[in-house]
């Protein structure tokens, strides 16, 4: 695997750009044959000065049934053993899992990346941020010299950029679980920056972190960067940071902005008691602007909103706006 230049400042994974696995079965031919047929598509298209990103919704169209029934003859992948242990054996035993195959495939960036994931998703954040940050090492080795991490990107229309792109996402989170927060910010700048249109939505959880590193301006700059954004922390966001630079009047104007995308959660903002809405287990799936995004907005960033006055002088004032309608 190496970085590579495909044009202007976009890069990819050299890797195919659908991830083939390795098998030996009769099918291999057909396998191998599909691989060259997209890989020849992709470099004829590159050539031609196509976007990287049109270039890649063709192929997924172009190629769906081939690609799908490739899949599916597919022997397990590694993150797969490592669910279904899960599901039969519990977390210890496919922790256990995890870790061989690490020890197996030691140099694998994606060894650690399914380690990481399971131990992040049951509580184990300590190892689960050593197993990160290992993966970024291996993943940072194929880097070029040449690659300028404030002009180069690396879009998630590129199948073979995905893997790194969700590490990363991943290690930023990892550090959060960690309570190192300035850590954290670091490395969610760093997806935005090679991945602006941030398909993985770390900006909103970038406006959390920057209310604990208190770097308020950077959350008015990453609201400015996504206007109309549907994501309720990158559209109150601007409100709750002018409050805490004590600007009311901007967070006024801010709030009213916010109010207009995601009513509910503006609503949400206003109530005195916050019961969960009936019928709902987790944020998974949710509904954009309906009741449970606002009930989950606040479950996260409600403290906040509680812990400065700034903030409650904005809310009683919308509370008697309200009254009056």
């Amino acid at each position: 695997m190496k970085l590579i230049h495909v044009g202007q400042d976009e890069w990819m994974f050299e890797d195919s750009v659908i991830d083939f696995p390795n098998k030996k079965s009769a099918s291999d031919n057909e396998s191998s044959l599909l691989k060259n047929k997209v890989e020849n598509f992709v470099d004829a298209e590159v050539k031609a000065g196509r976007d990287i990103d049109d270039i890649m919704n063709e192929v997924m169209t172009k190629f769906q049934d081939e690609i799908m029934q490739d899949f599916n003859d597919q022997p397990p992948t590694s993150f797969q053993v490592i669910q279904m242990t899960l599901e039969r054996d519990g977390y210890e035993v496919a922790r256990d899992i995890a870790q061989f195959l690490v020890l197996k495939s030691i140099n694998d960036p994606d060894a650690y990346f399914n380690l990481a994931f399971l131990c992040e998703e049951h509580g184990d954040s300590f190892l689960a941020l050593l197993s990160s940050r290992e993966c970024m090492r291996l993943y940072l080795e194929y880097f070029p010299k040449k690659f300028n991490w404030q002009k180069s990107k690396l879009p998630w229309g590129i199948m073979e950029n995905r893997p790194f792109l969700r590490a990363l996402f991943q290690l930023a989170n990892v550090y959060a679980d960690n309570m190192c927060f300035e850590q954290a910010c670091e490395q969610g700048e760093m997806l935005i920056q090679v991945c602006p249109n941030d398909n993985l939505g770390i900006r909103e959880w970038l406006v959390e972190w920057y209310m604990f590193t208190e770097d308020y301006q950077k959350i008015i700059q990453i609201c400015d960067n996504y206007p109309k954004d549907m994501l309720a922390n990158t559209t109150f966001g601007k409100a709750l940071a002018y409050c805490y630079l004590g600007k009311m009047d901007k967070a006024d104007q801010a709030w009213e902005a916010g109010k207009e995308v995601l009513p509910e959660v503006a609503h949400e903002i206003l109530k005195k008691r916050h019961p969960r809405p009936r019928g709902i287990v987790n944020s998974y799936g949710m509904e954009i602007g309906g009741k449970e995004q606002a009930y989950f907005y606040w479950q996260d960033m409600g403290e906040w909103w509680e812990s400065n006055d700034t903030a409650q002088a904005l809310i009683e004032k919308k509370r008697a706006e309200k009254k009056k309608k």
